[in-house]
Protein backbone atom coordinates (compact mmCIF):
# COMPACT_ATOMS: atom_id res chain seq x y z
CA UNK A 1 0.00 0.00 0.00
CA UNK A 2 2.74 2.93 1.11
CA UNK A 3 6.10 2.97 -1.05
CA UNK A 4 8.24 2.19 2.48
CA UNK A 5 6.91 1.20 6.29
CA UNK A 6 5.52 3.35 8.60
CA UNK A 7 8.16 4.61 10.95
CA UNK A 8 8.50 2.19 14.00
CA UNK A 9 9.12 3.53 17.69
CA UNK A 10 12.76 2.60 17.37
CA UNK A 11 13.15 4.70 13.52
CA UNK A 12 14.40 8.04 13.36
CA UNK A 13 10.97 10.19 12.56
CA UNK A 14 12.78 12.93 11.44
CA UNK A 15 14.60 11.08 8.60
CA UNK A 16 11.75 9.45 7.51
CA UNK A 17 10.48 10.34 3.68
CA UNK A 18 7.67 9.32 1.72
CA UNK A 19 8.31 7.69 -1.21
CA UNK A 20 7.11 8.95 -5.13
CA UNK A 21 4.10 6.47 -5.06
CA UNK A 22 2.82 7.56 -1.88
CA UNK A 23 3.29 10.94 -2.59
CA UNK A 24 1.13 10.67 -5.74
CA UNK A 25 -1.49 8.69 -3.70
CA UNK A 26 -1.89 12.06 -1.80
CA UNK A 27 -2.10 14.55 -4.46
CA UNK A 28 -4.63 12.30 -6.00
CA UNK A 29 -6.56 12.13 -2.72
CA UNK A 30 -5.88 15.64 -2.31
CA UNK A 31 -7.45 16.53 -5.20
CA UNK A 32 -10.28 13.93 -4.95
CA UNK A 33 -11.35 15.55 -1.37
CA UNK A 34 -11.02 18.93 -3.05
CA UNK A 35 -13.61 17.50 -5.89
CA UNK A 36 -15.92 16.28 -3.52
CA UNK A 37 -16.04 19.95 -1.87
CA UNK A 38 -16.72 21.12 -4.74
CA UNK A 39 -19.38 18.85 -5.96
CA UNK A 40 -21.60 18.89 -2.95
CA UNK A 41 -21.21 23.29 -2.66
CA UNK A 42 -22.20 22.64 -6.00
CA UNK A 43 -25.01 20.44 -4.90
CA UNK A 44 -26.19 22.58 -1.87
CA UNK A 45 -29.62 22.58 -1.81
CA UNK A 46 -29.23 18.79 -1.50
CA UNK A 47 -26.29 18.12 0.77
CA UNK A 48 -27.14 21.41 3.09
CA UNK A 49 -30.13 19.12 4.69
CA UNK A 50 -26.79 17.04 5.94
CA UNK A 51 -24.71 19.70 7.01
CA UNK A 52 -21.60 18.88 4.94
CA UNK A 53 -18.69 20.97 5.61
CA UNK A 54 -15.38 20.12 4.16
CA UNK A 55 -11.56 19.26 4.76
CA UNK A 56 -10.45 22.16 2.58
CA UNK A 57 -6.77 23.27 4.23
CA UNK A 58 -6.75 20.01 6.14
CA UNK A 59 -5.70 17.58 3.61
CA UNK A 60 -2.54 17.56 3.74
CA UNK A 61 -2.11 16.50 7.61
CA UNK A 62 -5.51 14.12 7.74
CA UNK A 63 -3.73 11.89 4.91
CA UNK A 64 -0.62 12.27 6.35
CA UNK A 65 -2.05 10.89 9.51
CA UNK A 66 -4.36 8.11 7.62
CA UNK A 67 -0.95 7.06 5.97
CA UNK A 68 0.73 6.17 9.39
CA UNK A 69 -2.47 4.29 11.04
CA UNK A 70 -2.24 0.37 11.15
CA UNK A 71 -4.90 -1.96 11.38
CA UNK A 72 -4.26 -2.04 15.43
CA UNK A 73 -5.14 1.96 15.60
CA UNK A 74 -7.89 3.34 16.75
CA UNK A 75 -9.21 7.06 15.14
CA UNK A 76 -11.80 8.89 16.50
CA UNK A 77 -12.20 11.70 13.78
CA UNK A 78 -13.81 15.05 13.07
CA UNK A 79 -16.73 15.88 11.33
CA UNK A 80 -14.73 17.66 8.73
CA UNK A 81 -12.31 14.73 7.90
CA UNK A 82 -13.16 12.99 4.86
CA UNK A 83 -9.21 13.30 3.45
CA UNK A 84 -8.59 11.46 6.52
CA UNK A 85 -11.26 9.09 5.28
CA UNK A 86 -10.15 8.88 1.67
CA UNK A 87 -6.43 8.03 3.05
CA UNK A 88 -7.62 4.86 5.19
CA UNK A 89 -9.57 3.16 2.24
CA UNK A 90 -12.85 4.39 1.72
CA UNK A 91 -13.87 5.35 -1.36
CA UNK A 92 -15.20 8.34 -2.62
CA UNK A 93 -18.51 6.65 -3.19
CA UNK A 94 -18.77 5.15 -0.12
CA UNK A 95 -18.67 8.71 1.90
CA UNK A 96 -21.85 9.98 -0.54
CA UNK A 97 -23.32 6.87 0.59
CA UNK A 98 -23.44 8.86 4.46
CA UNK A 99 -23.34 12.06 2.85
CA UNK A 100 -27.10 11.11 1.52
CA UNK A 101 -28.53 8.64 4.63
CA UNK A 102 -28.38 5.48 2.19
CA UNK A 103 -28.84 1.69 3.02
CA UNK A 104 -25.37 1.10 1.58
CA UNK A 105 -23.41 3.26 3.71
CA UNK A 106 -20.37 1.44 5.25
CA UNK A 107 -20.64 3.12 8.38
CA UNK A 108 -24.00 3.21 9.75
CA UNK A 109 -26.05 1.55 6.86
CA UNK A 110 -28.01 5.26 7.00
CA UNK A 111 -28.97 5.43 10.68
CA UNK A 112 -26.58 7.82 11.41
CA UNK A 113 -26.24 11.71 10.68
CA UNK A 114 -23.77 12.48 8.16
CA UNK A 115 -19.78 12.30 9.00
CA UNK A 116 -20.43 10.23 12.59
CA UNK A 117 -18.32 7.79 10.89
CA UNK A 118 -17.61 4.41 12.70
CA UNK A 119 -16.06 1.36 11.06
CA UNK A 120 -14.47 -2.18 12.14
CA UNK A 121 -13.60 -3.08 8.76
CA UNK A 122 -10.76 -5.80 8.25
CA UNK A 123 -7.29 -3.48 6.98
CA UNK A 124 -7.90 -0.28 9.03
CA UNK A 125 -7.71 1.48 12.14
CA UNK A 126 -11.20 0.75 13.81
CA UNK A 127 -13.75 4.08 14.02
CA UNK A 128 -15.81 3.55 17.17
CA UNK A 129 -19.46 4.98 17.29
CA UNK A 130 -19.52 9.15 17.90
CA UNK A 131 -21.37 11.68 19.11
CA UNK A 132 -23.31 14.09 17.27
CA UNK A 133 -21.67 17.21 19.49
CA UNK A 134 -18.41 19.01 18.29
CA UNK A 135 -15.61 17.72 19.90
CA UNK A 136 -17.37 14.83 21.35
CA UNK A 137 -14.93 12.56 20.52
CA UNK A 138 -12.30 13.40 22.45
CA UNK A 139 -14.49 11.37 24.76
CA UNK A 140 -14.16 8.04 23.43
CA UNK A 141 -10.82 8.54 22.45
CA UNK A 142 -9.68 9.59 25.30
CA UNK A 143 -11.10 5.81 26.76
CA UNK A 144 -9.48 3.85 24.16
CA UNK A 145 -5.84 5.67 25.05
CA UNK A 146 -6.94 4.76 28.87
CA UNK A 147 -8.07 1.34 27.74
CA UNK A 148 -4.40 0.69 25.85
CA UNK A 149 -2.61 1.87 28.94
CA UNK A 150 -4.06 -0.03 31.35
CA UNK A 151 -3.85 -3.75 29.05
CA UNK A 152 -0.21 -2.31 29.05
CA UNK A 153 0.17 -2.12 32.40
CA UNK A 154 -1.14 -5.63 33.46
CA UNK A 155 0.86 -7.33 30.81
CA UNK A 156 -1.96 -8.28 28.27
CA UNK A 157 -2.08 -7.42 24.45
CA UNK A 158 -3.33 -4.38 23.54
CA UNK A 159 -5.84 -6.12 20.45
CA UNK A 160 -7.16 -3.76 17.34
CA UNK A 161 -9.36 -4.47 14.94
CA UNK A 162 -10.18 -7.54 13.39
CA UNK A 163 -6.97 -9.99 13.54
CA UNK A 164 -4.67 -7.52 14.28
CA UNK A 165 -2.56 -7.80 17.38
CA UNK A 166 -0.39 -4.70 18.42
CA UNK A 167 2.94 -5.78 19.55
CA UNK A 168 5.48 -4.27 22.61
CA UNK A 169 7.57 -3.20 19.95
CA UNK A 170 4.63 -0.99 18.44
CA UNK A 171 2.02 -0.57 20.51
CA UNK A 172 -1.72 0.93 18.94
CA UNK A 173 -1.83 4.72 18.45
CA UNK A 174 -5.58 6.61 19.22
CA UNK A 175 -5.58 9.35 16.53
CA UNK A 176 -8.05 11.89 18.02
CA UNK A 177 -8.81 14.74 15.03
CA UNK A 178 -10.00 18.17 16.64
CA UNK A 179 -8.95 20.73 14.68
CA UNK A 180 -10.96 23.30 12.76
CA UNK A 181 -8.45 25.41 10.56
CA UNK A 182 -5.06 24.31 8.81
Amino acid sequence: MFSQPAPTLESDFTTARPGRDTLRRAYRLMRTADELARLYEENKAITARYVHATARGHEAIQLAAAFHLTPHDYAAPYYRDDALLLGLGLEPYELMLQLMAKRDDPFSGGRTYYSHPSLRRAGVATIPHQSSATGMQAIPATGMAHGIKYLEGQGLPPVGSGSAVATPAMPPVVLCSIGDGP
